[in-house]
């Protein structure tokens, strides 16, 4: 797991201004204070999927279009939920009470934690599978229902298991956490190495005008 400098400045909405050697020391103690508190745990687990896109062994249906084109083809999934833990969480609390202006770099920082952690673990997903992964994909994405976070955190036991839990609203606790599906092709292996982030959730997005959008190439 680790912070990386340009994907920070982007979720800042950085555009390419230019920044002085204080504002990059800034950074560099919130991605260092971030780490240093960061508890990472995950849970994974792999299911069989049926034509009408349900985990065997579940009741659970992946419902919405984008989610099934994206699985298109799989007959296994695996499905997992990562956090960095309450740690984080709980001194961002600490600094938004105290200076807003290093809250809001520690919340930036956490972010693009959390979303290498999930790198990581599609990296290792991707070492031990003999045939080609999709990138992830979780819930809010396209239409993708947010509300499956909750049955996804109940098949994994998310609660007793990394301490992640996911309230009436379908929001997760702690907020530094992910849940995901990524699909199982039968294609062989890619021996390239694939790009680490998940290059779907910005594709998979509505929102054409993002100030956080990635951007895109051709």
């Amino acid at each position: 797991m680790q912070i990386d400098k340009q994907e920070f400045l982007r979720y800042l909405g950085w555009k390419g201004q230019e920044t002085d050697a204080d504002f990059q020391e800034k950074l560099d103690e919130a991605a260092k204070h971030c780490l240093e508190l960061c508890d990472a745990r995950s849970v994974v687990r792999r299911f069989s999927l049926t034509e009408n896109f349900i985990l065997g062994g579940t009741d659970f249906c992946l419902e919405g279009n984008d989610i099934r084109a994206h699985l298109a083809g799989c007959r296994e999934i695996y499905l997992f939920a990562a956090t960095i833990g309450a740690g984080a969480e709980r001194e961002l609390m600490r600094l938004q009470s105290k200076n807003a202006y290093e809250a809001l770099l520690f919340d930036t920082a956490a972010s693009c934690a959390i979303e290498s952690y999930c790198d990581d673990i599609c990296d290792d997903l991707q070492s031990a599978c003999e045939t080609q992964l999709t990138s992830r994909f979780s819930c809010g994405y396209g239409d993708f229902p947010i509300a499956a976070q909750r049955d996804i955190c109940a098949i994994l036991r998310t609660d007793s298991k990394i301490g992640l839990c996911c309230d009436e609203y379908c929001l997760l606790t702690p907020r530094k956490s992910v849940t995901a599906i990524v699909g199982i092709t039968q294609e062989k292996r890619s021996s390239q190495k694939t790009e680490r982030a998940c290059g779907h959730k910005c594709a998979a997005c509505p929102n054409r005008t993002c100030a956080f959008r990635a951007k895109e190439t051709s």
